[in-house]
């Protein structure tokens, strides 16, 4: 599957659940702060989402990123990527791993979603800012390679690549709900 075949399939998923969920593209612009032409640019498979800008659609659509990305992933064959670097590996029974390959040196705006959070550094150094609230401080880590962090749901967080040399890491999204088996 190629790019703009993944990039219609995300389109596709991300307006067919906003119809399901009675929604208007006015409303999601709204919820979410992106512009309404930019919204439809997705739709249509025209314009590619930063991983930012799915979570702030997954978000206002009641889902997560990995469900959008899952709807664009073939059923068989290599996971494609998603917009720069990202390439989810799973989505089955509550669990969800993404591969981030091509992170930034600079922080982002926060994340906070409902559910736990485990980071594996695969190669590279990560530096992971967490804080539990708006009002509390923060707290940094650096992470190496073979290095892990996990948080629960609610915690904000961001990270940024804190070396030259690239970084991979992987993302693991989990139910609180999934038991062990």
């Amino acid at each position: 599957m190629n790019q703009d075949e993944i990039d219609t399939h995300l389109g596709s998923a991300i307006r067919s659940l906003r119809h399901t969920r009675g929604r208007t593209l006015v409303e999601i612009a709204t919820a979410t702060g992106l512009s309404h032409p930019f919204l439809s640019q997705i739709e249509r498979g025209r314009a590619r989402p930063s991983m930012r800008s799915l979570f702030l659609i997954a978000e206002a659509l009641g889902t997560t990123q990995q469900t959008l990305l899952a709807a664009a992933t073939p059923p068989a064959g290599e996971p494609p990527l998603i917009g720069t670097g990202t390439r989810l590996l799973l989505h089955e029974g509550g669990v969800d791993i993404t591969e981030f390959a091509e992170i930034g040196t600079e922080f982002e705006e926060f994340f906070s979603h409902v559910r736990p959070e485990f980071l594996y550094v695969v190669t590279g150094t990560l530096e992971v800012e967490t804080r539990e609230s708006e009002q509390a401080e923060s707290s940094l880590r650096t992470l190496n390679a073979r290095d892990s962090v996990s948080y629960p749901g609610g915690v904000l967080h961001r990270f940024r690549r804190a070396s030259a040399e690239p970084c991979v890491v992987l993302m693991v999204h989990g139910d609180d709900h999934v038991s062990p088996t």
